[in-house]
């Protein structure tokens, strides 16, 4: 009797634990929500909406379309979605089996599969179009409540929120997760004003676009002593610029701004950056070596070239969160690089030409050599450019009567030698008067600009600073150089070493020597270069290591430019090259082109 007692009693308890497992399955477990090719903006907002505990976002991939039956819930972006017809039956299996599936703008009427009822439909596809946090956050307790039937740990539910397409944004003061809209520039500027953001005579940036979470941007840009005026619009976008009337234009759009934009930045010399937004994780994006491709590319790059836009530098990339789901945010390092470079593109608007600072690199070969560019007459067109820059105010002072006394400076002052030259190299480094760095100097400008494991790929290949090349007796580095005034002209030394100078100009897999790393952090921590020209087709830098375009921070052209505006005389009969010049080393180029003579 007492063991059937036990028995009964252990059976009862097994029945309790079934029944309490069911009751928590139905009205209290999480809720699973499953995203499929989601942007990363949207899917990233959503995620950052949820404040409830009792839902579970994830990005399921397409290669893993046989788990979603595993999923209380189901988004699927129509999209561009490209899946092939097992994957579709995936898709459509989960929804036979009762899992809701909503899918939102198809392109193709076969993935189409959607198995709520109207009324849901309608309200999911007024929270997805309206967007915004209160939305988003609404649409997930409205699934957990009403699609998944769990009524715990459920706020109240409102309707979708109609907002407007056309404001001004901002994140909130006291919660940066919360975002407050503006549908006037009044308003937006009450804001600033009440909020001690509005800086009364600072110089204005617009932000426009929704391919990032633009927060960290617009805080590091309010930090440098902007106003800055984030709009997102659709068809009011030139009344704000109009109103705002700003000194750039930061473009985080995928595509074409249009022509009447593109006339009214370039009547009023407003700047127009189109930083990139990196569709993959911080860490895949370092690794890959082409950067971007394909239509992404297209769409980031080339169309906003179109426009005039400038400085194609990656300043977006995607971090995953605790739930593995992936946000678009600024990248730390990146973002100071590019913040310094908007003011220091301003500040050449503005500062007078006489106080401007400018380092031109021109080419030559070694000893007695020439100076080299196609199609151009070196020496007579550089010496033209200082003295139409002098009669424009800048500070030249020494500038040679003639052109023919510019050449035999350079020669003196401004040569590049061969290693075994050692008569002649000794000769310059007493008379030549090179720029001096020091070994603190250069580990210094070193640390300010290269990663740690980037300049040890230099010690590798070359030793220590100063290496074995343009080096005193007593440790330091020589840089040629001639200086007029505010303007030095500099050889740019070689950027490999080897017998084959084609090999070295267009790119080897080697790190560049300290001469030519050393020539140009003196270029922008040294010298302070307000503006960096190279003159003429071509030179080495565009061809150094690593990324196509898309550059990161361990891609040379990205350090050694800086955040120094730069200008590129290149000839306009080589495109193909002039391109990489513009998007490897952010060199603008069509003002300055030239053409040869047949």
């Amino acid at each position: 009797m007492k063991k059937k007692s036990k028995i009964i009693l252990g059976g009862c308890i097994v029945v309790a634990a079934l029944i309490g497992l069911s009751v928590w399955n139905t009205w209290f477990s999480a809720t699973k929500i499953a995203f499929v090719n989601f942007q990363t903006i949207q899917q990233g907002s959503i995620s950052k909406a949820n404040d409830n505990s009792f839902i579970k976002l994830s990005e399921v991939s397409l290669d893993n379309l046989d788990r979603l039956t595993s999923y209380d819930m189901v988004f699927i972006n129509g999209m561009g979605l490209r899946i092939v017809e097992e994957q579709r039956q995936q898709i459509q299996q989960a929804a036979d089996k009762g899992i809701p599936v909503y899918t939102s703008m198809a392109t193709n009427p076969a993935n189409n599969i959607c198995n709520l009822d109207s009324i849901q439909q309608n309200l999911i596809r007024g929270y997805l179009s309206n967007g915004g946090k209160t939305n988003y956050r609404n649409m997930l307790n409205y699934i957990r409540k009403a699609i998944d039937g769990k009524a715990s740990a459920v706020p109240e539910v409102e309707d979708p929120i109609e907002r407007p397409s056309d404001m001004l944004y901002h994140a909130g003061i006291s919660n940066p997760d919360d975002e407050q809209e503006f549908l006037t520039v009044a308003d937006y500027e009450k804001f600033m004003q009440e909020n001690n953001l509005y800086k009364e005579g600072a110089r204005k940036i617009m932000i426009t676009g929704q391919m990032a979470d633009a927060t960290d941007l617009i805080k590091a840009l309010e930090n440098a002593g902007y106003n800055v005026y984030p709009v997102q619009s659709m068809t009011r976008f030139m009344s704000f610029i109009e109103e705002v009337q700003p000194d750039a234009v930061i473009n985080m759009a995928h595509g074409r701004m249009g022509d009447k934009m593109v006339d009214y930045l370039k009547a009023r010399n407003i700047l127009l950056f189109a930083p990139l937004t990196i569709n993959s994780l911080v860490d895949e994006w370092e690794n890959d070596p082409m950067g971007m491709s394909g239509g992404f590319m297209s769409q980031s790059i080339v169309t906003p070239e179109i426009d005039g836009a400038i400085r194609p530098f990656a300043l977006f990339a995607q971090y995953e969160d605790k739930e593995g789901l992936r946000h678009s945010y600024a990248v730390p390092e990146r973002l100071k690089t590019f913040v310094s470079t908007i003011d220091n593109y301003l500040n050449l608007k503005t500062k007078p030409n006489f106080e401007k600072k400018v380092a031109i690199y021109y080419y030559k070969g070694p000893g007695q050599n020439a100076l080299t560019a196609a199609g151009m007459e070196v020496v007579p067109s550089l010496y033209n450019l200082l003295l139409r820059m002098k009669q424009e105010g800048y500070n030249i002072s020494g500038l040679p009567a003639n052109a023919q006394e510019l050449g035999k400076m350079i020669q003196a002052q401004g040569a590049v030698f061969n290693a075994y030259a050692e008569g002649a190299f000794n000769d310059f480094m007493q008379n030549g008067h090179p720029e001096l760095i020091t070994k603190e100097q250069y580990e210094s400008w070193v640390k300010e600009s290269l990663r740690p494991e980037k300049y040890q790929e230099v010690v590798d290949a070359f030793g220590e600073f100063p290496g074995n090349y343009m080096v005193t007796p007593d440790g330091k580095l020589g840089i040629a150089r001639l200086q007029f005034g505010n303007v030095v002209l500099l050889p740019q030394n070689a950027a490999g070493s080897g017998d084959n100078s084609f090999q070295v100009v267009h790119g080897t897999d080697m790190a560049p020597p300290h001469t030519y790393i050393a020539s140009y952090l003196w270029m922008q921590h040294g010298f302070k270069a307000d503006a960096l020209i190279h003159f003429g087709t071509h030179g080495s830098l565009e061809f150094t290591p690593r990324k196509q375009v898309a550059l990161c921070s361990n891609d040379w052209p990205d350090r050694l430019v800086g955040a120094v505006p730069h200008y590129y005389l290149y000839s306009i009969g080589n495109v193909g090259e002039g391109m990489m010049a513009k998007r490897r080393s952010y060199a603008s180029l069509a003002i300055i082109s030239h053409s040869s003579f047949p």
